[in-house]
């Protein structure tokens, strides 16, 4: 499978979460035929092949979505799926681990066909260091995308010792032309901020003052920054990033800023009934939040979400007067 094709097979599994997102968050199924199975195919990964795929594996105690085959007897890795939007635990996340080494398979990825998760099963570390991949196809640039989803190419999880690719392929590179367009902004795309030195304040300990130019960038408590245009983005990056790590989900929404208020709620309305002046969707998620706000509420809703989710402001920190 070449670069493009992989491209344009992202691009269209953006689409259906786009146009279909409501009927794909209701059923696993659903989310597995339209958004999981195209793209493990796109990969490599037949699912119509016994060869290379057996559905529903028993694994030790339970049962993988996905069995993917490589040379050996035992599978290269399962799959674990999801419906989309699922927010996945830790405990999940560790039964479908105990699972796969249970049954002896070096590999386990876990996703609602939006985000994916790529697993070393047998590594003796915390469950975020045996983490090698992991992304969201909805926020993330499609050549992008395509470059990191080839640490879960055929040929390379195959191997057993699958390796990641920050550059194409040799056997791959003709197919990602300099003709592939660089967005100039994308919601949550991660930006190389130059952080050394001062600039860096921590979210807790910042209160802008009326009038002050917004944040250059943003960077959150795992090392991912964010380029900031302007003050909404501040909220806007933080439900991409709880989003994106399953800890704002439908289920602990709408987050309120006041008895009249919502910060954030899967539809432009606040408490009273009455819908938001300024309505901003974050695109990717089921959010969407008030954007007729001052500077001051930017920053204190941001950090009354990361509160909400578990987080500690003192985590996150915003690159001032770049």
């Amino acid at each position: 499978m070449l670069l493009d094709d992989l491209v344009s097979v992202i691009e269209t599994l953006k689409e259906r979460m786009r146009a279909h997102g409501a009927t794909l968050r209701a059923n696993e199924i659903r989310t597995r035929t339209a958004l999981i199975d195209p793209l493990l195919t796109a990969l490599g990964w037949d699912v119509s092949d016994p060869a290379l795929v057996t559905p529903e594996y028993t694994v030790g105690e339970g049962r993988a979505d996905y069995a993917l085959h490589g040379a050996e007897s035992i599978p290269a890795a399962i799959v674990e799926a999801k419906r989309l939007g699922h927010a996945l635990n830790d405990d999940e996340r560790m039964q479908m681990l105990n699972y796969a080494n249970a049954r002896g398979v070096r590999y386990a990825a876990v996703t609602d066909g939006d985000v994916w998760e790529f697993y070393e099963v047998f590594k003796q570390a915390p469950l975020e260091d045996r983490r090698l991949l992991s992304l969201r196809v909805a926020n993330t640039p499609a050549h992008e995308l395509a470059l990191k989803l080839l640490l879960l190419w055929r040929p390379n999880v195959a191997s057993g010792q699958p390796v990641a690719a920050n550059e194409p392929v040799h056997s791959m590179a003709s197919s990602l032309s300099s003709s592939v367009p660089q967005p100039q902004e994308e919601l949550t795309a991660p930006v190389n901020v130059a952080s050394a030195g001062a600039g860096w304040v921590n979210l807790s300990d910042f209160v802008p003052i009326p009038g002050d130019a917004s944040p250059a960038a943003m960077r959150f408590t795992n090392g991912n920054e964010y380029a900031v245009n302007n003050w909404n983005q501040v909220v806007r990056h933080t439900i991409a990033w709880l989003g994106f790590r399953a800890l704002l989900t439908e289920l602990n929404t709408p987050v309120s800023s006041s008895n009249k208020r919502y910060i954030v709620h899967t539809k432009a309305m606040h408490p009273t009934g009455k819908p938001y002046a300024k309505s901003i969707v974050v695109e990717g998620t089921p959010f969407v939040f008030e954007g007729n706000i001052s500077s001051r509420s930017c920053v204190s809703n941001a950090k009354k979400l990361l509160q909400h989710c578990g987080v500690s402001p003192d985590t996150v920190q915003l690159q001032i007067g770049q």
